[in-house]
């Protein structure tokens, strides 16, 4: 195999779209669709499924990731205002100049990166003074590791994680490669890097529920109080967040301060 990155993501690639949609509305729902006049910037996009469907409804958007994928090329024909760059969000070298992007993606990233409080840090740098950042991730404190659905095993040692995994016969502990955060140390993360964080899991449901034909139940899902959504925040699932950066905030999280990884270390 050649070094460009299969295809296909190994979590896979259904919902793409129905998911781009979701992320579209959920930030129109929040700042108006004038939003699609700018530049959007998609952080660790992957095989670019998800930027490739919301580059139709915006004017200009940027695919990152720290490997390049074999169908960007095509994705990229088919939109001229699709373009990707390959490298990596969460280091001392940006791959885009300070203050381009209006709207910046990181759907499902900061778990995977080295350096999640540095990816932040970058995230500011290249929001222009009034953009915004759909933040989302999946949380620690959940019970069941959401890429290879163990219960406990993200809270354990990552070392005795993959031991125990495979002593029971799972052919999966080598996907058991990401690091989630608490609601709590991401909060610190967004804060040491001056942006401020909205609550967006009301919005991001109703959203996905539209896109995935239950208007009912998105219905349903508006009913009920952001401040229910925001009390249960911190026990969901994962995480959804609007940033944006903070007024008169300064300092920078230290690189690697407050790392996060298993409850037990490695």
């Amino acid at each position: 195999m050649d070094d460009l990155a299969a295809a296909t993501p190994r979590w896979g690639s259904e919902g793409r779209d129905r998911k781009a949609m979701a992320i579209l509305q959920t930030l129109f729902s929040q700042r108006g669709k004038q939003l699609a006049n700018g530049v959007w910037v998609d952080v660790g996009c992957g095989s670019g499924g998800i930027a490739g469907a919301i580059s139709p409804h915006v004017k200009q958007i940027i695919g990152i990731d720290p490997e390049q994928w074999h169908s960007w090329d095509s994705l990229a024909e088919e939109r001229p205002n699709l373009s990707f760059l390959t490298a990596s969000f969460d280091g001392s070298r940006l791959p885009l100049p300070e203050e381009t992007a209006d709207v910046v993606i990181c759907n499902q990233v900061y778990e995977h990166v080295a350096h999640p409080a540095k990816l932040i840090r970058n995230i500011h740098r290249v929001l222009k003074p009034s953009g915004i950042c759909y933040f989302a991730g999946p949380n620690l404190l959940w019970p069941v590791e959401p890429h290879v659905h163990w219960p406990f095993v993200h809270w354990l040692p990552r070392r005795t994680a993959h031991g125990f995994m495979r002593a029971l016969g799972s052919e999966r502990a080598d996907a058991l490669d990401a690091y989630s955060a608490s609601h709590w140390v991401l909060m610190h993360w967004f804060d040491c890097a001056g942006l401020s964080a909205s609550n967006l899991l009301r919005a991001r449901a109703a959203a996905g529920l539209r896109a995935g034909g239950h208007s009912w139940l998105a219905l349903l899902a508006k009913a009920v109080p952001d401040s229910v959504y925001k009390l249960l925040s911190p026990l969901a699932p994962g995480f959804v967040f609007l940033l944006a950066k903070a007024e008169d905030r300064g300092g920078d999280a230290k690189p690697g301060q407050h790392q996060p990884r298993a409850l037990g270390g490695k």
